[in-house]
């Protein structure tokens, strides 16, 4: 214990001195897995944020030949940095390093660093048509494979058979083995193929219900760029339009903390494995001028906690919601498994110009059995029935340096749902933006995905105002605040409720080899007082105060060190106050010449209850993710290793393991773990041909 102290407050303190320089860019995966965790009451599959980071790495933007929904999926420009850099291609020609944007208003050495493994600056794009000799010559492919598992054993596995007979619920039916493969295909930027599947821990493999191997599977083919048609894809795929708050699946870019304004993605080919919330169909893209066309259908199984059946047919007939755990284990789970059908019908039409947008987004939704929830106060206003129409319009108006968007939806029951805002830089070293909101309790859309603090976007308003500043070279200022109240009841809130999030995040880079952060974020809001022995409930104020340091040192070339601090204070009504910290230090060290790479991470965290937890992301295999939530009282330590022999090949493994001093069980129910030592443990390979 003391060794590690005395190590991380010398990488800390010693963080100040100048270090060797390399150009690195920030994990964009860490800045954003983090915050998604924390906000978040349902599964999260971060490995779209994979997908996303990992294809602009292997597909990179062309500075000299690009547009402003290409500049968008970077994530980290503004309105006026995007339209700065077109602006100054169109004026002076083609780009010759990726340096010259030092000159292009807007842009310093911060902002290129991060946007430096996402872009390249080369000759326009050359045509490539799609010849069948080339398709097998010069097409690039890729196949990777996962397998993984927790090291102690569980108790929903090896259960007495006697056990099982007299309650089949009560063990998992498969393996306690993780297993995942993907393959893809892309020829340069004109045809893309995906295939993943995936098999959860617990389910079965090549038996019982699962004849085909994996429990789910996900592809799609993908033509892009073939003069007026821009994209026709089969198979599974995102849509992202306008704010999103008609039309938006997946993870959106409101991911990064404080942004105001979304940058819709369009439609999107997917092979991601996220069982909840996909698309599958066929989806294509008409773009001429400054109109474009997007339609797309959708048609699939899926899995829905069923409550009644259909009498004449035997399917389901009412389902009480959809399941969103994704889990097929046991025989309750598998009787919902692609328990209902769901169809969805639409499309955007977006008209654009240099400073003017407008779009109308639509789509028409149908499922095979009536969506009947469970009926509470706070959920009166949810959607009930088996189809459903959602209709928006959004805009984006660019005014010199400020930026004006909105986004106006209706469902079909009527309820409406608005969305507007503005952004505004006038100095390139400060952008400030205003968001309102204002979702009415009815308006029912299971496909939005806009700005908010609620778990779904009705049933709130609010207004965020935030800023970003360089107050000089290497230090940057920048934070939130948002106001919001829900006018008619939640879940746990049994009235009308208030609430507020306040942020201020101080960022410091010396150099391109040091870079420290500090943030600090207040909530503040109300939930119902439990213990009150009244016939109705009453709010009381549920606040928290988080604390996060983190330093980043580049050693030399091979060695980088990663200091955090995590400290957060809640307090509920007039009860005491509950305290959590996290203490982390993270190393990684590369061998070029035996090409070897290895992390290692050590944390300690305290916690007084689940409900400090704090989230950590940590370093993972390619495509995979690992934000751990780390509660109660412990050690948490991390070790991966990594060869690459050639740029062909690549394998991977990694172990994890936390220990705790205040438990000598670990989970409940089927997951239950007795001692108090919990490890995971991942093996990964990749080739290229």
């Amino acid at each position: 214990m003391k060794i590690f102290i005395i190590i991380f407050l010398a990488s800390v303190f010693l963080i100040t001195v100048n270090g060797y320089s390399q150009d690195d860019n920030p994990d964009l995966l860490e800045r954003l897995t983090d915050r998604l965790s924390e906000i978040s009451d349902k599964p999260i599959d971060f490995s779209e944020l994979s997908d996303v980071l990992e294809h602009l790495k292997t597909h990179p933007i062309n500075l000299n030949n690009t547009t402003r929904d290409e500049l968008s999926q970077l994530l980290i420009l503004s309105d006026r940095q995007m339209d700065n850099l077109i602006r100054y291609t169109l004026t002076y020609g083609t780009i010759y390093s990726v340096y010259e944007l030092k000159v292009v208003d807007g842009f310093d050495s911060a902002t290129i660093q991060k946007i430096l493994s996402y872009v390249i600056v080369g000759k326009e794009k050359e045509r490539h048509p799609l010849r069948m000799k080339d398709l097998l010559t010069s097409g690039r492919n890729q196949l990777l494979i996962r397998a993984g598992q927790v090291v102690q054993q569980q108790a929903g596995y090896h259960v007495a058979d006697s056990v099982l007979k007299k309650n089949p619920n009560a063990g998992y039916k498969g393996s306690q083995a993780q297993l995942y493969f993907r393959y893809s295909y892309f020829f340069f930027n004109r045809l893309y193929i995906g295939f993943s599947g995936q098999k959860d821990p617990g389910e079965q493999f090549f038996r019982g219900n699962q004849s085909y191997g994996m429990d789910f599977y996900s592809g799609y083919i993908s033509l892009q760029n073939s003069g007026i048609l821009k994209q026709i894809t089969i198979g599974n795929f995102n849509v992202d339009f306008g704010q999103g708050l008609t039309l938006s699946s997946g993870i959106s870019s409101y991911s990064i903390p404080g942004n105001v304004k979304k940058y819709a993605r369009g439609i999107v080919p997917s092979q991601s494995v996220n069982e909840e919330n996909y698309l599958r169909g066929v989806a294509m893209v008409l773009k001429n001028l400054n109109c474009r066309l997007s339609l797309f259908y959708s048609n699939h199984k899926r899995d829905a906690n069923v409550t009644g059946i259909d009498t004449a047919t035997g399917d389901a007939g009412i389902a009480s919601s959809f399941s969103e755990t994704g889990y097929h284990r046991t025989p309750r789970e598998i009787e919902d498994k692609n328990a209902i059908r769901e169809s969805i019908l639409g499309g955007n039409v977006n008209f654009k110009n240099s400073f003017f947008s407008i779009g109308i987004t639509g789509f028409h939704s149908h499922w095979s059995a009536d969506l009947e929830p469970k009926i509470h106060p706070y959920n009166i206003f949810y959607f009930r029935g088996n189809q459903n129409l959602n209709v928006g319009v959004d805009f984006q108006i660019v005014l010199s340096n400020t930026f004006l968007f909105g986004e106006c939806s209706r469902s079909r029951n009527g309820g409406l749902a608005i969305l507007t805002g503005i952004r505004s830089t006038p100095d390139p070293r400060l952008m400030f933006s205003i968001s309102l909101r204002d979702y009415q309790p009815n308006y029912q859309d299971l496909l939005s995905n806009a700005l908010g603090q609620n778990s779904s976007n009705a049933n709130e308003e609010g207004v965020q105002v935030t800023f970003n500043s360089s107050l000089f070279p290497g230090f940057g200022l920048s934070g939130y605040a948002d106001i919001y109240r829900f006018p008619w009841l939640k879940y746990r809130t049994d009235s009308p409720s208030i609430g507020s999030e306040y942020q201020l995040q101080a960022d410091y880079s010396a150099g391109r080899s040091v870079k420290m952060n500090f943030r600090i974020r207040i909530r503040s809001k109300q939930i119902n007082n439990q213990e009150a022995a009244r016939p109705v409930n009453v709010l009381e104020d549920e606040k928290s105060t988080c604390l996060h340091y983190q330093a980043d040192w580049q050693v030399t070339d091979n060695i980088q060190l990663k200091s955090r601090i995590d400290w957060l204070r809640n307090r509920n009504g007039n009860s005491s106050q509950a305290y959590g910290y996290l203490v982390s230090q993270n190393l990684s060290y590369k061998l070029p010449k035996n090409h070897l790479s290895l992390t290692i991470l050590y944390a300690l965290f305290d916690t007084d209850s689940y409900s400090e937890r704090i989230y950590a992301y940590e370093s993972d295999v390619l495509y995979s993710y690992s934000v751990v939530a780390n509660y109660g009282k412990g050690i948490r330590c991390m070790g991966m290793l990594g060869w690459a022999p050639c740029n062909k090949f690549e394998a991977s493994i990694r172990y994890g393991q936390t220990w705790y001093s205040d438990r000598t069980v670990i989970g409940t129910g089927l997951d239950l773990i007795h001692g108090n030592t919990k490890s995971e443990i991942e093996l990964q390979c990749r080739m290229k041909f």
